[in-house]
């Protein structure tokens, strides 16, 4: 099975419900009465693969988290990306003045649940498929919290060979300063991102940043583009953050030396 059959509406009568394995979720979703309870059994490792069942353990609802929602026995899966943003550190990338570098990372996703449809306000919780470790991006004293992604990256997205609960993030990166940039850690804020089904598998909008030396503000644009997605593509989420499709803000941290006067 693959994530994206889990994706979509579940009609689900009173009594019945779900039982979903990926990543470390093991979750049981259950209809009650006007309402669904959703509980989170425990895990030690990665499920590798992605287990949906009718059939479910006998759950009470003292048992769940439970949330009223109504007389709609529609449960809406979608996909989504982490709630805060991602750091790629220590990648050892360099990239020459003038130059631009296109590369693939790999981002693991959360599910979404909804009710009667995938709309705000019918939305009811979500879960992480993996735990990452929380960071810290920026200066001590005007940073913000962030997930650490690690230093794994591709030139060819055939390359990552992603696990069945992650999306492949293209990123382009263009250095418009007049030296070397190093790349040392680069923050993906990911909730402007869509999420695509391609023929590369799930991927997100590509993060185009343009980079104009330490003292100035990185631009980022977020986008389609049919030379990395392919004609053939669907948007299957859209991005968190209605705050449009560009945006100036961090985008690199620069380790300082103590050293240095």
């Amino acid at each position: 099975m693959t994530i994206q059959e889990i994706f979509g509406k579940h009609e689900i009568s009173n009594g019945q419900g779900l039982e979903i394995r990926a990543g470390t979720l093991h979750l049981i979703v259950k209809r009650f009465s006007m309402g669904w309870g959703f509980h989170v059994l425990p895990t030690e490792q990665p499920f590798e693969g992605i287990y949906r069942s009718s059939e479910i353990p006998s759950l009470e609802v003292s048992e769940s988290d439970l949330f009223q929602s109504g007389r709609s026995d529609t449960l809406v899966i979608t996909p989504a990306l982490p709630l805060k943003p991602v750091v790629l550190k220590n990648s050892g990338m360099r990239i020459l003045p003038g130059q631009s570098m296109r590369f693939f990372v790999k981002v693991p996703l959360n599910l979404q649940f909804h009710h009667t449809d995938a709309i705000t306000d019918y939305f009811i919780t979500e879960y992480p498929l993996i735990r990452l470790s929380d960071t810290w991006f920026g200066e001590p004293d005007e940073g913000e919290t962030a997930f650490a992604l690690g230093s794994h990256y591709q030139k060819d997205p055939e390359l990552l060979d992603p696990l069945p609960w992650e999306v492949i993030c293209p990123v382009l990166i263009t250095n418009h300063s007049t030296l070397l940039l190093e790349v040392q850690r680069f923050i993906i804020r990911v909730d402007n991102l869509a999420i695509l089904s391609t023929s590369h598998g799930l991927m997100t909008s590509v993060v185009d940043i343009e980079y104009k030396g330490k003292e100035q503000i990185s631009s980022a644009t977020y986008r389609v583009d049919k030379s990395v997605h392919g004609d053939n593509h669907l948007q299957l989420a859209t991005p968190r953050s209605s705050g449009g499709k560009s945006s100036l803000m961090i985008n690199f941290h620069f380790i300082k030396n103590i050293y240095q006067i």
